[in-house]
């Protein structure tokens, strides 16, 4: 429901020819609808289930009609008359007929079971694949936030600039300050726009990036909405990494997949081993014909159809019990491969715990760094600012030159944005960890 309200919601801004407004959750809404391997992802569970629905369609019987119609020339028996004929004859049979395997040496149920696991699996992969894209999607989203606070602060370094090359011109004019002071700040005015056009071009292409993830060609102009949740009011990372490396190994779809289809290959051992045992069959048939050949005693005529097919009506009923002693070492073959293959799905299941760990500790290490980080350049950009605020007032009474002045005002605008890149460094991986904990992306 909420896609498709999203999607009426562009279709109006695009026929007005307005800029959308995209939250977080509509632009990954907008990813996981258009985005092929998510797609892909959703037809392999498809396929899955088609497997799942033929497996367990083996525990049900085989009934066919049958209809065969011969033409025999030359000296053969009539298969309803049981005599010889040398001349043409014609006959036909027509019935039903079934089979069903009782047992199978538990194969068949131990292929269900692989079936119905391989199901499982493959719509935890399908979650797999949507986590993939959640979280490009979300890093692409804080990329646009953190390029649209680097051009307000470029923005605004031209906007002070701009403000001092006025205050300068008086100055010059008044002959309190030398025009190389002038041009000093007129060159760092122009870098300053130079660094707005940079800091726009940047905006653009992680505008573009996003929408590239979001396969949204009809969106020309969009913007973003900025998370209500100040930064500096997430607490620390007060669960240990070992915390949320088992929350994680109880919600993360990889190692729920990896875990069932290690047992997905033991059944599938399972059913293999059972090859190995007999087979029981019931097998039955209704069945009639006619023939040519088949006469009347007493009038020397063919029977009509009617008449054959009620006095040949047949049935039969049985039973089968196949033992395999040499099959060209296929089954042994089979059990081997897996067992192998159970094996390697023992080793993928680990490979999955020990790759999830590893990305733990590393995100749990860098969201500490990264809280550090960002709290050390909120007091650099504190401190930038008084330093500052005190230089603009020595500029103006003439204590420091523009290039002093220039200085100052450069330090302030890298302080600004390192503490804008420490800024949203430290939500991205503040929200990773709550990802690992199965809380749900948002930046609300």
């Amino acid at each position: 429901m909420r896609i498709l309200t999203l999607i009426v919601i562009l279709v109006s801004s695009f026929a007005a020819n307005t800029q959308v407004r995209l939250s977080l959750e509509d632009c990954i809404g907008l990813a996981l609808k258009n985005n092929l391997t998510v797609q892909r992802a959703y037809l392999n569970a498809e396929l899955a289930e088609q497997d799942f629905i033929g497996a367990k369609g083996q525990h049900l019987p085989s009934i066919n009609l049958f209809l065969n119609s011969d033409l025999n020339f030359g000296r053969t028996i009539d298969p309803f008359t049981n005599t010889f004929a040398t001349d043409e004859v014609r006959s036909d049979a027509y019935g039903i007929q079934g089979r069903w395997d009782v047992f199978t040496g538990a194969s068949r149920y131990n292929r269900y079971k692989q079936a119905n696991m391989n199901v499982l699996a493959s719509r935890y992969d399908s979650d797999k694949a949507r986590n993939d894209v959640s979280l490009s999607v979300t890093s692409s989203y804080l990329q646009i936030l953190f390029n649209e606070e680097l051009l307000r602060v470029a923005e605004q370094q031209v906007r002070l600039s701009q403000g001092q090359v006025n205050r300068s011109k008086k100055f010059v004019e008044a002959g309190r300050t030398a025009e190389g002071d002038l041009l000093d700040l007129v060159a760092q005015m122009a870098r300053e726009e130079l660094n707005v056009v940079n800091a726009s071009n940047s905006l653009d292409i992680s505008k573009l990036r996003l929408l590239l993830l979001m396969r949204a060609d009809s969106i020309d102009e969009f913007s973003v909405t900025r998370p209500s949740q100040d930064v500096s009011l997430l607490k620390g990372n007060e669960a240990t990494s070992s915390f949320i490396y088992y929350k994680a190994l109880e919600s993360l779809p990889e190692i729920k997949s990896a875990e069932i289809k290690y047992e997905a290959s033991s059944s599938g051992l399972n059913a293999e081993r059972g090859r190995i045992s007999p087979t029981i069959s019931l097998r039955g048939s209704l069945g009639s014909g006619y023939s040519g050949k088949n006469l009347d005693l007493v009038t020397r005529n063919t029977k009509d159809f009617g008449t054959q097919v009620k006095d040949n009506f047949n049935q039969s009923i049985g039973v089968s019990l196949t033992m395999p002693i040499l099959n060209s070492l296929s089954t042994h073959t089979a059990v081997s491969r897996a067992k192998v293959t159970r094996e390697i799905r023992e080793l993928e299941l680990q490979q999955a715990k020990n790759q999830v760990n590893e990305t733990i500790k590393q995100a749990y290490f860098d969201a500490n760094a990264s809280k550090k980080k960002y709290d050390a350049n909120v007091k650099a950009v504190d401190a930038t600012k008084e330093s500052f605020k005190y230089a603009t007032k020595r500029y103006e009474v003439g204590n420091i030159n523009g290039i002093e002045y220039n200085q100052s005002k450069t330090n302030l605008a890298r302080a600004e944005a390192d503490l804008v890149r420490a800024k949203y460094d430290y939500l991205f991986k503040f929200k990773i960890l709550e990802f690992y904990q199965g809380k749900p992306l948002s930046l609300n």
